[in-house]
């Protein structure tokens, strides 16, 4: 390894995006097996399932995917019958949407794996690091929110 290498290797923004696409390619694959769903429908189904009703709006806000991807993405699944308006209408970005029976059923056979594949990510973690663990992404979060350039 390279000099440069090395110092790549210890930017925390690379690290955690090498992580993130190793643990979200290897989930996406795990709930196209499972479900046949695509990782975009697995986390807005888990949001909507934690947060309850949300807009479009909200959803882009709280997991970050872009608009165009959110409308493809909500569009199969209300085809799908995974979510519903709160309304009945799908003609607003800023319409509420809700799980489905469907989608609630899908979303609790799903989170099984998700908890399963969570605890065995953290199982050469004591308690103490686990926690570690957490409050130092947390405190990254808010740096990451803080920062201005």
């Amino acid at each position: 390894m390279t000099v440069e290498e090395a110092r790549l290797n210890t930017l925390i923004s690379v690290k955690l995006n090498v992580v993130n696409v190793k643990i979200s390619r290897q989930i996406g694959q795990a709930v196209q097996k499972l479900e046949n769903l695509r990782l975009p429908e697995w986390r807005i189904l888990a949001l909507l399932a934690s947060a309850g009703a949300l807009s479009q709006a909200d959803i882009r806000v709280q997991i970050g995917m872009d608009k165009g991807q959110i409308s493809r993405t909500v569009k199969n699944m209300l085809a799908n019958n995974l979510v519903a308006s709160e309304n009945g209408s799908t003609k607003s970005r800023n319409v509420r949407l809700c799980l489905t029976d469907s989608g609630r059923a899908v979303h609790q056979r799903v989170d099984v794996l998700m908890e399963q594949r969570n605890a065995q990510l953290l199982t050469d973690m004591s308690a103490d690091e686990k926690q570690l663990f957490c409050d130092g992404l947390d405190r990254i979060e808010k740096a990451v929110d803080k920062w201005t350039m």
